[in-house]
């Protein structure tokens, strides 16, 4: 019998029914989450009232905005911390879809604390709670990608879960851009996002639901290794390659969470971009990303992981140094730098869970991460300090100097040797 030109699509992206519905509940919450997230920072200031005042020439924010943002991401990244380890050691024991489903009760509790209390702490805190739906979940992509499908698929299936989340990315900051910018023609720029942000919380609220309801429905139940060991047990298990690949990566994200959150507001307060500006060079950022990923999923299958996951090092440091080299008006060069930093993410997803074995793969995923959180967790404070004691420039120089660091460790010390089992019952 011929294969349906549906099955052909479904094997080309490494697609089954359990890795399709995850790939789902990823897009709905996602899209969710990007509804608002972008200008998080920005709704922070305006909530706060943070400005010390308003000059054109230097954008100096006060100490409140910057502290207030650097504590957000701190907290962020310590929760999230925990959430990879809990989620990892809960998908372990609940399987893939009762632990999806408490994941995504969680995200919800925030929506409604965001919505119900509309206060600074309670927002920090409802952020929080929603923000860490993909960290919680990360676990059980990884375990049912690497139980489903054998090795040589994992760089394309990682490519499509690139896809799903980064599609929310562009849709969902085109949304907020036309909601903020028809507010913005009545009330102005800081008030449209005090009046804006609720009504995209409320449609995340929306399609949380929507992918509860999916995963209550549709999602198949998947048996899991039994549990053996301590979260210690877990790290000794770590293959060498996969310690060494930690430490690049650790280095890196520092490069990047020294300016994560504070880009939007360097673009609004010293380079004088509005709202729309902004979305527009998020989106292309997001386009960029996305348009390497199936290439990249396919060239994986013949010249190997190691290639693409550099190149991602490389483009996490040069990032924060086109933020500060590039002239007003070609802010786009230093966005697409943004988007090739995703280059690499299917293939280095795929080296961990190719190198995680088997019997300690979702806590192992969850470990990894977790201690990644935790190592950055301070990252964002020190980006907060940095910038008023020296300005936006010595915080971009900085991150570039940690960026570097992380492409010279993983270039001398890492290498991508995976090995990996499918489970054929549960594809």
């Amino acid at each position: 019998m011929a294969e349906s030109s549906t099955a052909r699509l479904a094997r080309f992206l490494a697609i089954n029914r359990t890795v399709g519905i995850v790939l789902l509940t990823v897009l709905l919450f996602g899209l969710g989450e990007q509804l608002w997230h972008p200008f998080l920072p920005l709704f922070l200031k305006s909530q706060t009232k943070a400005y010390a005042e308003e000059v054109a020439v230097s954008g100096e924010l006060s100490s409140l905005a910057l502290w207030t943002i650097g504590a957000y991401a701190c907290l962020l990244n310590v929760f999230q911390g925990f959430c990879y380890i809990g989620g990892g050691q809960l998908t372990a024991r609940l399987g893939d879809r009762g632990s999806l489903i408490v994941f995504g009760l969680l995200t919800i509790t925030g929506y409604v604390l965001f919505l119900l209390v509309p206060f600074p702490w309670a927002t920090v805190l409802a952020c929080v709670l929603i923000l860490g739906w993909e960290s919680l979940s990360m676990p059980v992509t990884f375990t049912t990608v690497g139980a489903t499908l054998e090795k040589e698929r994992q760089g394309m299936a990682f490519a499509v879960q690139s896809i799903q989340k980064r599609l929310p990315k562009i849709l969902g900051p085109a949304c907020a851009a036309g909601v903020l910018l028809y507010l913005g023609q009545s009330y102005g720029e800081d008030q449209s996002r005090l009046i804006g942000m609720p009504i995209l919380v409320g449609t995340a609220l929306v399609l949380g639901v929507a992918s509860l309801i999916v995963q209550l429905r549709w999602m198949p139940h998947r048996k899991t290794p039994t549990m053996a060991g301590n979260l210690w047990d877990v790290l000794r298990q770590f293959p060498p390659n996969l310690r060494r690949l930690l430490l690049a990566e650790i280095l890196t994200r520092w490069c990047d969470w020294l300016v994560r959150e504070l880009v939007v507001v360097y673009l609004a307060a010293n380079r004088g971009l509005k709202n729309h500006e902004i979305l527009s060079l998020i989106t292309l950022q997001h386009l960029v990303a996305l348009a390497t990923y199936l290439p990249i999923g396919r060239m994986t299958q013949a010249v190997g992981l190691r290639p693409f996951i550099g190149l991602t090092f490389v483009f996490f440091a040069l990032f924060p140094l086109t933020l500060i080299l590039v002239e007003d008006g070609w802010m786009w060069i230093a966005f697409i730098v943004y988007g090739l930093r995703e280059i690499g993410e299917p293939a280095r997803k795929a080296m961990i869970t190719t190198n995680m074995p088997e019997a300690i793969r979702a806590r192992g995923v969850g470990l990894y991460w977790g201690l990644r959180a935790f190592a950055v967790c301070t990252s964002a404070l020190v980006g907060a300090w940095l910038w008023q004691w020296r300005g936006p420039e010595m915080l971009f120089t900085a991150a570039f100097v940690f960026g570097i660091l992380g492409i010279v460790v993983y270039y001398l010390f890492c290498q991508a040797t995976p090995a990996a089992t499918v489970d054929k019952d549960s594809r």
